[in-house]
């Protein structure tokens, strides 16, 4: 009977292979373990856990197939948003990366146990499992990264993207198949900018726009409504009604007891008194979330002559966060209306101009949000009408310039802006859709339709019959005649001639102006 041999009893040459074959196990321990980090469970495939090494593998290469082949059908940006729009798959990508972030973590763990020499040494037994640790912190902290964002998306789709609960619309019906848009051809939306916060009592929308797109071509128009439009006609299913029996609102209540409020019955003052309407006459907008902003869309549906499908509000803030998350914005600074340079801040006190932070410089300039913000506001220096203009340029900037794909990489930042910042009653289901749209206006025109005094409307004593006529225009335009080669083209046109004018002027009392392209 042979005796086992000596462990204790080596010579240097039985030594010295001892010492190559430990590290080449040690080796193999670690370049399993990374391999099992690559890819769950391929580590445990070359361990006496090779079974369920090979399950693992399985199931990542099922689930990273369907994953790629919904991804190349659809496109990355479809598939994300396809899944940002459906909370209950949201919840269970959520659950899905931390259940499956552990089950990975440890699978790592057990290949490292499998795949120890038995007589590993101290220094390399440290090594080992300082790797690991390193190898599961990471898949660990991916993983949650990845199910916060599932959460914080969720949590975001379900806090902005808002069904309209009162079922005064239901939007844009979308089609099945690659053009959701196949089946409508116009949406009409309705964009505020509100003033709403800290130190401002009640809700004043100083920025009304409606923008509405040609789904098929992206060519868009611009609709901006002054802030201090007056006799505004308010809907007969409106609550604001019993205050106003006329339909009309400054009729007769506000003209005796607003004349010298700074508001007066002006439209952008609607919001607040709806909301001070229901304040005091509980039950009036029954289920309706917000009376004020319900109202002044009804009214200014009303005045456009225009179904509005989705409305957009942003307050001050949200705007600036999100300029700044988009990197800013480059726009073509003008001077004021009347020739001066435009204010940073300030407001007009007895005539005077106070309060001003510094002046914009005219010349393409990049600007942050505070900056963009106030380039869109500003109107110490001119008025309403010249603001107005602005806000439209700085809205087509915004547009042409935002990158979706880009703002992927602030997407935590910029679902917390949404969140506190942003209404909007666009379902989420239909995100993928509206990029589509967004991209189409990108490349498309974008003219607008001036309701100012330039342009024939009178804000104290409109004509909503003509301003619902250049409206009308705007969106179906006639067809250019054929032009002699080598005529110029002009930006600006009134409606009600057919002589071009180079320059906007003012057109005859009775028409309302438009403007093919702002100066941007």
């Amino acid at each position: 009977m042979t005796a086992a041999p000596d462990r204790r009893a080596v010579g240097p040459e039985s030594r010295e292979s001892r010492r190559r074959e430990l590290g080449r196990r040690f080796r193999r321990a670690v370049g399993l373990t990374a391999l099992g980090t690559l890819i769950p469970g391929a580590g445990l495939t070359r361990t006496r856990n090779r079974r369920l090494g090979w399950a693992l593998v399985a199931v990542t290469v099922v689930a990273l197939a369907a994953l790629a082949w919904f991804v190349l059908t659809h496109g990355v940006m479809r598939s994300g948003l396809a899944l940002a729009g459906r909370p209950e798959l949201l919840r269970f990508a959520a659950i899905a990366f931390v259940v499956g972030g552990l089950v990975w973590c440890g699978s790592i763990v057990l290949t490292a146990i499998r795949t120890r020499p038995a007589w590993l040494d101290r220094t390399r037994s440290r090594v080992l499992a300082a790797f690991t640790t390193v190898m599961v912190l990471l898949v660990g902290g991916t993983s949650y990264k990845a199910a916060e964002y599932a959460t914080i998306t969720q949590d975001t789709i379900q806090s902005v993207f808002k069904t309209n609960t009162t079922g005064t619309t239901e939007g844009p019906q979308l089609a099945e198949g690659e053009d959701p848009w196949a089946n409508t051809p116009r949406v009409n939306i309705l964009l505020l900018g509100s003033d709403a916060g800290v130190g401002r009592t009640g809700t004043r929308t100083d920025s009304m726009i409606v923008a509405s797109i040609n789904t098929h071509t992206g060519n868009t128009v611009l609709i901006s409504l002054p802030r201090n439009l007056q006799y505004v006609p308010i809907p007969k299913k409106s609550p604001l009604r019993q205050l106003y029996p006329s339909g009309v609102y400054g009729k007769p209540y506000c003209i005796r007891q607003q004349k010298d409020s700074s508001d007066g019955c002006l439209l952008n003052a609607i919001w607040t008194e709806a909301d001070q309407w229901a304040a005091n006459h509980p039950g009036s907008y029954p289920g309706v979330a917000s009376p004020g902003r319900e109202t002044i869309r009804d009214v200014i549906s009303e005045v456009v002559g225009l179904k509005l499908d989705h409305t957009v509000v942003i307050d001050l803030k949200g705007f600036v966060q999100l300029v700044d998350a988009m990197g800013g914005v480059e726009i073509n600074v003008r001077t004021g209306a009347y020739g001066g340079r435009l204010p940073i801040g300030g407001h007009v006190v007895n005539g005077k101009v106070v309060g001003v932070n510094g002046y914009f410089e005219p010349g393409l300039q990049h600007l942050d949000g505070y900056h963009a913000l106030w380039y869109a506001r500003t109107r110490a220096a001119d008025d309403d009408y010249a603001r107005m203009g602005r806000q439209r340029c700085v809205i087509k900037a915004v547009v042409n310039q935002v990158n979706p794909a880009a703002m992927l990489a602030k997407y935590a930042d910029i679902a917390r802006i949404a969140k506190d910042n942003i209404y909007t009653d666009i379902p989420g289901q239909n995100l993928s859709a509206y990029v589509d749209l967004i991209e189409r206006v990108q490349q498309a025109k974008i003219t607008s339709v001036a309701l100012d005094p330039k342009h024939g409307v009178n804000t104290a004593s409109p004509d909503f019959a003509v301003i619902r006529k250049a409206i009308e225009k705007a969106l179906n335009p006639p067809k250019p005649k054929p032009k002699p080669a080598g005529t110029a083209t002009h930006e600006t046109v009134a409606p009600e001639t057919s002589t071009p004018s180079p320059t906007p002027t003012p057109t005859p009392s009775g028409t309302a102006g438009l403007t093919n392209e702002d100066e941007c």
